[in-house]
């Protein structure tokens, strides 16, 4: 009888022994298009050995020695690729894969926030969160932001459109510690102000490139924003400006231009009275701002509404800032509470479309800071694939009254046009999809 003997020698510090993957080990691993981020769990050691590959072999030497405490960035990895991971721990070799995407995705460890760090009163009662960014990574998540600072009226200025289509904006300066990220612009960051001839430097942060025309976050159903901020500046900057913003996206200005405005080839699509910017947020003193008025020419004319909220400490405090935005209307709050809202219906206020998201700072000759604490977004949850919240949304109180008489009614007319016809007046309901925006539409057939 053979007899085959099998030796798996490993070399360690001078001694042999042999080692295999611990099972049931769990590595908290999360994977961005531009990081993987490992967290280990709780061991007697200080620091362990990590490995990782995009096959499945452990290399020969680690790739690094980690401190077990904090959590460890693998960058520069590829996109929607496999990787395998190796942990040399106290416990034992741990392994496991992870997949970087594009995509965000809800992380466990931020949910937590709404417990340890709630968000204000003025979340509406149903909604349910969406997306957040509550900025505890020491990189910045690329799945959710892009650094590429553009806007609409950036795109009627031929200079910044041809660095942006040529890769060549400048970049924000911003530091994040693992509780907040601070932007900010000083005499030497960013390297250059944002026009090359001079003026403001900026420093944002945003959720769409009009480069590439992707959008990293689809808010096209509107919904509740909110963030909590801290700003101040030193040294008397010049155009001195912090920001949290929505504008229009691109890839071109369809969504800036009125109706009935052809400019360069392209066709306005907005509705005289839409807004094309909200600034919730804008300057130290928080003037809050919706753009509208836009001429044959492109030249944007004057606000739709302006307004500065009296008797609130902005400077080195920190503060919530909230907007509301659904179909009827756009409403303003500060610290959790209402502020103002705009629910005129003879003017269009809320985009039917999704907006880019911006935060940043902005100034010259001095030094201007706006720390962000967290960034969510809540709406009213989707069920079994309803365009509409499931019924009892418009109970919440978070919307102004309909008018007419009608009601939602469950399991009617889901996924149709049009529900059925009651009583002998033939009353009817329809649900308008305008492009993932959703509108009740109640009438009566005489």
């Amino acid at each position: 009888m053979k007899k085959t003997i099998l030796l798996l020698l490993c070399f360690s510090t001078g001694s042999i022994f042999a080692q295999s993957v611990k099972s049931g080990s769990i590595l908290q691993l999360l994977g961005t298009r531009s990081w993987i981020r490992v967290n280990l769990p709780v061991q007697k050691d200080t620091s362990s050995k990590l490995y990782w590959s995009t096959e499945n072999k452990k290399p020969v030497s680690p790739n690094a020695t980690i401190n077990n405490n904090e959590a460890f960035y693998i960058q520069d990895v590829k996109p929607e690729t496999l990787y395998y991971i190796w942990a040399e721990t106290s416990q034992g070799l741990q392994k496991q894969t992870v997949r970087t995407s594009k995509k965000w995705t809800l992380d466990t460890s931020e949910l937590k926030e709404l417990n340890t760090n709630p968000s204000s009163e003025a979340v509406p009662q149903g909604m349910k969160i969406f997306w957040q960014d509550e900025f505890n990574d020491k990189l910045l998540n690329k799945n959710k932001w892009t650094t590429n600072y553009f806007s609409s009226l950036n795109y009627t200025s031929e200079e910044s459109k041809k660095e942006m289509l040529a890769g060549q904006l400048p970049q924000p300066a911003y530091i994040l510690n693992g509780k907040f990220i601070n932007l900010y612009v000083s005499d030497t960051l960013p390297k250059r102000s944002y026009n090359p001839k001079g003026g403001q430097k900026i420093s944002s942060i945003q959720t769409y490139d009009w480069k590439s025309n992707e959008n990293l976050l689809n808010n096209s159903r509107g919904g509740y924003f909110e963030v909590k901020v801290r700003r101040n500046s030193s040294g008397n900057p010049e155009g001195t400006n912090t920001a949290f913003w929505f504008d229009s996206p691109g890839p071109d200005l369809r969504y800036y231009l009125e109706q009935g405005t052809y400019l360069n080839g392209t066709e306005g699509i907005r509705p005289k009275g839409q807004l094309f910017e909200i600034d919730v947020f804008e300057y130290l003193n928080a003037q809050f701002v919706l753009h509208g008025h836009v001429d044959q020419k492109g030249v944007f004319q004057r606000n739709l509404a302006t307004h500065i909220a009296e008797g609130i400490d902005h400077i080195n405090k920190w503060v919530t800032h909230g907007i509301l935005w659904t179909p009827t209307s756009i409403k303003h709050y500060i610290n959790g509470k209402l502020i103002k809202d705009y629910t005129d219906k003879h003017q269009i206020y809320s985009p039917n479309h999704f907006m880019n998201v911006f935060l940043g700072s902005y100034g010259a000759k001095g030094q201007v800071n706006m720390d962000v604490d967290y960034i969510r977004a809540y709406n009213w949850p989707l069920e079994k694939g309803n365009e509409l919240p499931n019924p009892g949304f418009e109970d919440s109180g978070s919307l102004i009254p309909w008018e007419g008489n009608g009601t939602l009614v469950p399991q009617k007319g889901i996924k149709k046009q049009y529900s059925s016809f009651t009583e002998s007046r033939r009353e009817y309901r329809t649900i308008c999809l305008f492009k993932s925006q959703y509108f009740l539409s109640v009438g009566i057939i005489h």
